[in-house]
């Protein structure tokens, strides 16, 4: 294949930006996630003959970057504790009383979540907000998938007892 320095520079142009931030989102630092995406852009330079410089590499580029993270974190064993903890509720056609119950319910949402044990609170948060696998959780946290699971389990029940979501269905009954 005749990828040339121009096709790559396009490639980099069109995809740096989106992984950053998918990198981003992931590990939470802007230095390490353009540290990420640049080895992977020389990976995949390194290696330009196996490659076709358009928008194929794309998911290769996505998982590269995310792979890459992952073993960032993994490496440095991250605080997980300064992960963000967004839970977005609101709707985008809510009208102001529903943006405020959205509002109050996020709010207690995150004050579930911040009551939980710290180790079901990571695993909840890299599985529901940073959208890894119970797989991947398990290789960054170096525990079973299966504890991620159970972990996944605890948090989920919390969360609906303190929200009473188990209550009110009892009452209705």
């Amino acid at each position: 294949m005749n990828n040339t320095l121009e096709d790559f520079e396009k490639l980099y142009r069109r995809f740096r930006t989106g992984l950053v931030h998918f990198a981003m989102g992931i590990i939470g630092s802007a230095p390490d996630a353009e540290e990420i995406v640049q080895d992977m852009f020389m990976a995949v330079w390194q290696k330009k003959e196996q490659f076709s410089f358009d928008d194929s590499l794309k998911n290769y580029m996505f998982t590269g970057v995310k792979n890459r993270c992952l073993n960032h974190i993994k490496k440095a064993k991250l605080p997980y504790s300064d992960m963000p903890d967004e839970f977005p509720v609101a709707s985008l056609d809510a009208n102001v009383v529903d943006k405020l119950q959205a509002r109050e319910t996020e709010a207690k949402v995150q004050l579930l979540i911040n009551m939980l044990p710290m180790k079901c609170k990571q695993v909840f948060l890299l599985s529901r907000i940073h959208e890894l696998s119970y797989k991947e959780i398990a290789l960054v946290m170096d525990i079973t998938p299966k504890t991620v699971e159970n972990q996944i389990g605890i948090a989920l029940k919390f969360l609906k007892q303190g929200m009473g979501v188990g209550a009110a269905r009892e009452k209705g009954s």
